[in-house]
């Protein structure tokens, strides 16, 4: 086989079918990361997180041979059973995550976690902060527009990408990131204001191309 970077998910999916059940592993180093961060979207405890990360990739692994590369991109589908699996999780749980203060200087972007904090560690916690109020209130919004906002600023994808795992049209994907964006500051105004005593001292704005939410 090619070098594993160059290897298409369907090949390795292929392989692993084959019965070479160890080339699962760059699979699950190919998405990790990208599913860790999606699901933590939405579930606050980084423990939960993980273990469902971990679940996500055994009931891919176990219903492997299900995937069908002429119904979508393996992307779609692996995203898929992350869904269903944090919907599981959440039906079993009404746990809700708790008020966090919001760094000064903070963007949207910004609150991604940082995997290279050795290189700013005095910024860890600020950005740990931002971060988990984000995803406070990416919890209050509606669960499409959660989702699509997480594979935009927590694994990267383009518009594109996204349309095709969510089975959305380009315009529609455009729209709801719009919308997201404008509904997440609002949000993060409304948990501002409630831990200031309703005398908010700044203000959101939104503003074109990545990182598109910041304080004003």
């Amino acid at each position: 086989m090619q070098s594993v970077p160059d290897v298409t998910d369907e090949r390795l999916v292929q392989a692993v079918l084959d019965g070479d059940r160890d080339t699962f592993g760059h699979v699950v180093e190919r998405y990790k990361r990208g599913i860790a961060s999606f699901i933590g979207a939405s579930v606050r405890q980084p423990s939960d997180v993980a273990d469902l990360t971990q679940e996500t990739f055994l009931r891919a692994f176990a219903h492997l041979g299900t995937f069908n590369p002429d119904l979508g991109r393996f992307s779609t589908w692996l995203y898929h059973i992350a869904r269903n699996v944090v919907r599981t999780f959440l039906g079993r749980s009404l746990r809700r995550p708790p008020l966090a203060e919001l760094g000064e200087e903070q963007t949207l972007e910004n609150t991604v976690p940082d995997h290279s904090r050795e290189a700013d560690p005095a910024g860890g916690v600020l950005r740990a902060e931002a971060e988990a109020e984000v995803r406070a209130a990416l919890a209050q919004l509606p669960e499409r527009t959660r989702t699509i906002l997480a594979l935009r600023f927590y694994d990267n994808m383009d518009y594109q990408t996204i349309a095709s795992t969510m089975g959305l049209s380009l315009g529609n994907v455009k729209t709801l990131i719009h919308r997201g964006k404008l509904a997440l500051a609002h949000k993060l105004r409304e948990r501002e204001a409630a831990a200031e005593g309703n005398s908010p001292t700044r203000t959101f704005r939104v503003v074109e191309g990545f990182g598109e939410l910041q304080l004003v």
